[in-house]
């Protein structure tokens, strides 16, 4: 008999861990760190380690693979705890951002890792899993079609419809068609704000605060692709010069196999402000840094004539544009999540002055309302929510309510 067990993820976004299995085979979706992390200095993974017997380092393999949804620390975080004989299947482009990305960052990858790039379909014998590119707030993403004993079970990972990619989760919605049971994400149900905002109608608003002759520092994650691409569009419409930096630099360089049309530091309207930090020093050390050079550019020229420019924030740069101009002379746009906001040192002193534009990673209770009617699930099981009660009353499916770590005999 086939087993469904949420480790984590039936009462908090971010964390998420499910297990399959069956009497010959044992998988896990996702092996994320939780949200909670984040407010934390210091941490160790062990911390936030899940009661999995046969998953770890030094314990006997009794998990035959790992499949992750994305490159988002609250989806792969705790990867590293993993049995290195275990193989961990993931797309081509998650893979380079877990390989080529991630250990640039601070809190980076140090252990070797057994990742595998899915090809095609994964056949374990009771067991097949399926990849279907979705849409998300990071390139890469998909979510998995698991036939397990004559039993389909789909886990959406993290969707939305309303981003560049959209048409990827279309694609996933008419494709998958009655299965006997749907896991998937709630994140936004706690939200009160639910206008559908889409990355399209960020552009107009970018133009108009780039028109408004101060010089504008927007704050966005280097890997959510669809913004930068937003932001450097309407840099284009405005003939703003989008300065970036290094890291910026480097991830668009991992991006650019997805399409010719991604743009890259070699582009017209970007400059490189040679931002010191550890990311910079390591990308020195494989003379990476050195590739950027013929774009690089100074905050002396930026203060001299703001209203050339754009400013892609980060902590160096942004603490040198507030120090050396006055505050309403600048115009801060934060574009991620309000949320990390709260978080000391973000913008403490010109939270007033802050103009929030951003379109949610997550999809909205409208658009996931349509995947379930569309989808037409047996079975409907919430994750990544704190909401999981809600779905009762707002999706037209027979619900089923986990906790943590329970078994549900499929």
């Amino acid at each position: 008999m086939s087993k469904l067990i949420i480790h984590r993820g039936t009462r908090e976004i971010g964390g998420s861990a499910l297990e399959i299995n069956t009497d010959k085979t044992k998988l896990l979706f996702d092996f994320g760190i939780p949200l909670e992390s984040m407010e934390k200095e210091n941490y160790s993974l062990e911390d936030y380690k899940l009661p999995i017997n046969g998953l770890y380092r030094e314990e006997k393999q009794m998990f035959d693979a790992v499949f992750l949804t994305h490159a988002h620390p609250d989806h792969y975080g705790l990867m590293q705890l993993i049995n290195p004989d275990i193989p961990i299947y993931v797309s081509k482009i998650t893979y380079d951002i877990l390989l080529k990305v991630v250990p640039l960052l601070p809190k980076n990858i140090e252990e070797k890792l057994n990742l595998r790039i899915i090809e095609d379909e994964i056949d374990f014998g009771d067991i097949k899993v399926k990849a279907h590119n979705v849409d998300h707030s990071v390139a890469g993403a998909c979510a998995y079609e698991i036939q397990a004993e004559g039993k389909t079970i789909v886990y959406t990972g993290d969707i939305r419809f309303h981003g560049r990619a959209s048409w990827q989760s279309s694609v996933f919605k008419r494709k998958i068609q009655n299965p006997d049971y749907m896991i998937m994400e709630g994140t936004t149900l706690g939200r009160t704000e639910q206008e559908i905002v889409r990355e399209e109608d960020l552009e107009p608003e970018f133009i108009k605060i780039f028109k408004s002759g101060k010089l504008p520092l927007v704050q966005f994650s280097p890997q959510n692709l669809d913004r930068f691409i937003t932001v450097y569009r309407a840099c284009l419409a405005t003939g703003k010069t989008l300065v970036i930096d290094p890291y910026t630099c480097y991830v668009l360089k991992i991006y650019s196999p997805i399409s010719k049309s991604i743009p890259q530091f070699d582009w017209k309207n970007i400059m490189v402000y040679f931002a010191k930090s550890t990311i910079s020093d390591k990308l020195a050390e494989t003379k990476e840094l050195f590739r950027y050079k013929s774009k690089k550019i100074t905050i002396e020229e930026i203060i001299d004539n703001p209203e050339k420019y754009v400013i892609k924030g980060n902590g160096v740069i942004n603490k040198q544009i507030l120090n050396k101009l006055d505050r309403d002379k600048i115009s801060i746009v934060y574009s991620m999540w309000k949320g990390y906001l709260d978080k000391p040192g973000q913008f403490d002193n010109y939270k007033d002055i802050i103009t929030p534009l951003h379109t949610s990673g997550h999809a909205y209770i409208e658009d996931l309302q349509k995947l379930v009617e569309k989808v037409q699930p047996k079975n409907l099981i919430p994750i990544h929510t704190e909401c999981k009660e809600k779905y009762t009353e707002l999706f037209n499916s027979n619900i089923i309510e986990l906790d943590d770590g329970q078994e549900l005999n499929i």
